[in-house]
């Protein structure tokens, strides 16, 4: 069965639909809506001609948490997104929530997909809460639909080995492992300094800091221009947040000392002008993890944690960082969980932490273990509410900084609240990786900012872009493209109106969601 959004709604967008005839997310530039029956296709008559402009496909198997997060974000960017969601209840709940078809049925099932579009879909992402789903329904997806490529969700901790790897398996082109992802996300945090003024933004080569202006006098009352006059011109502000409100400042926008900007540039600059983050931990001597899962598994070996493994009756060195650990400091790390026979298996590989059985919930748990005396105190347990009090008691007891884990937003009103140092969500982890293997023209998401309407993005300049050697004020970019750095020949750049764009480079744009689209025609697939 078929669930599509009110009709009201579609031409809202400006998308429609013809039965037995899907027109992908067809943009009309100027011009009504005609032709609002089933059977009739639409005109647009403001010009000669008529423009369509066809959108990628995706089709998601799963309106769970992460599959209607995927779909918002990819029709936010204006994509053509068709759902598939075997409970009739589900189906129908996200029918009404989001500007999309939503197909009821199973995903193993062939004639659902065909009715779903798979055919002419470019990705189909499996992501219910069964891998053996997943993984099945995607390499089906694989045998009887070429052309379309794959994603699945994987919890299992196998399909983590498998990351960047670049090897299809079973038919499924990417598999995203959750836990193996929100690892990796938590060691950048920590080899950053876990500093919360300073955003993760992956592998760029710059740094987002996010500074309040009261504690930055240079800013207050004075105009953008007037500031990078007075300072130097080697920093941007991309953004401002304002009474919880997000604007992309001019040249002529005045600080108040209530605004929170955030200051983008190369580390070592931004350290020049505006001094080293006073809250970043450069090395540190102890870090306490609660929790004994896959993630804290996967996270000590991003960490570099010496590892054993079972081979033929004995134990065998399989090696470690030395490099990653002294970055550290080379700190001891305790793990605390609740179950021993867990943690009796994770000492045996990783023998140089330090396991301790001691119930979570237990009220006495944070001074009888010293928690308090901590550096970092990692909270990744599979409950994210004991997560959120023990990031904030460890906090409160003197840890110099904690980090929370959760899986979803039903804190999220608390949180803004609360004042946990820094808090890790997974589903919005999962999303960013997942977003990142769709979009076209090699886009990448480095941050959301707040609210989720601006995305600091970067993006690989091909040989396909027509305005190489082109000095960027003579661009004619779209109105709402902002260009925030350039990194060319393994340096970054803030920007200027001289500033030309070559093949290769890595180039930041702040942008709005919605005019991702464009900068996949403006810079090509």
């Amino acid at each position: 069965m078929r669930l599509n959004i009110p009709t009201s709604r579609r031409l809202f967008v400006g998308a429609f639909v013809l039965e037995g005839t899907q027109y992908r997310n067809a943009y009309l530039w100027g011009a009504p809506l005609r032709g609002s029956s089933s059977s009739e296709p639409c005109h647009c008559q403001n010009s000669a001609r008529s423009h369509i402009l066809l959108s990628m496909k995706i089709v998601i198997l799963g309106a769970g948490l992460l599959g209607s997060l995927i779909a918002s974000e990819l029709i936010a960017e204006n994509k053509d997104v068709v759902i598939i969601e075997k409970n009739s209840n589900t189906a129908r709940s996200i029918a009404n929530e989001l500007d999309c078809i939503v197909e009821e049925g199973d995903g193993e099932n062939i004639e659902t997909l065909k009715a779903a579009g798979v055919a002419d879909a470019d990705w189909f992402i499996a992501c219910t809460g069964s891998d053996e789903t997943n993984i099945v329904s995607c390499g089906f997806v694989a045998e009887n639909f070429k052309n379309v490529q794959t994603i699945a969700r994987a919890r299992n901790p196998y399909f983590a080995s498998f990351k960047n790897t670049g090897k299809k398996i079973l038919g499924v082109d990417y598999i995203i492992n959750p836990e193996a992802e929100t690892a990796e996300s938590i060691a950048r945090i920590i080899f950053r300094g876990m500093s919360p003024e300073i955003i993760d933004v992956k592998e760029a080569g710059i740094q987002l800091r996010r500074i309040l202006c009261k504690k930055e006098p240079r800013f207050v009352h004075e105009s953008l221009a007037d500031i990078r006059a007075r300072i130097g011109q080697d920093f941007m502000v991309p953004a401002v947040l304002r009474e919880e409100e997000l604007t992309v400042p001019n040249g002529d926008f005045v600080f108040e000392e209530e605004d929170a900007a955030y200051i983008l540039g190369e580390p070592s600059i931004l350290d020049k002008l505006f001094g080293p983050c006073k809250d970043t931990l450069r090395k540190f001597s102890s870090i306490v993890i609660l929790g004994a899962g896959t993630v804290t598994t996967l996270l000590l070996k991003e960490l570099g944690m010496r590892q054993l493994s079972a081979s033929a009756g004995s134990q065998r060195n399989k090696g470690h960082d030395k490099g990653a650990l002294s970055l550290l400091g080379n700190p001891k790390i305790k793990v605390i969980y609740d179950n021993r026979e867990t943690l009796k298996t994770l000492s045996a590989t990783f023998p140089d932490i330090e396991a301790i059985n001691h119930q979570l919930s237990d009220e006495y748990l944070i001074k009888e273990e010293n928690i308090g005396s901590a550096d970092i105190v990692l909270c990744l347990t599979s409950e994210q509410s004991i997560n959120i009090l023990s990031a904030l008691l460890a906090q409160d007891a003197g840890a110099r900084r904690s980090l929370a884990l959760v899986t979803n937003d039903l804190y999220s009103p608390l949180l803004y609240l609360l004042d946990i140092n820094i808090v890790v969500n997974e589903k919005t982890v999962m999303s960013g990786a997942i977003l990142d293997k769709v979009r076209k023209a090699k886009i990448r998401r480095l941050y959301s900012f707040p609210h989720n309407e601006y995305e600091l993005i970067e993006i690989q300049i091909t040989s396909s872009f027509e305005q190489l050697g082109v000095e960027i004020r003579n661009m004619n970019l779209p109105k709402g493209f902002l260009i925030a750095f350039v990194i060319h020949g393994g340096k970054t750049y803030i920007p200027t109106g001289s500033t030309k764009l070559f093949e290769n480079d890595l180039v930041g744009l702040i942008i709005k969601k919605e005019h991702i689209g464009k900068l996949e025609s403006v810079f090509g697939a």
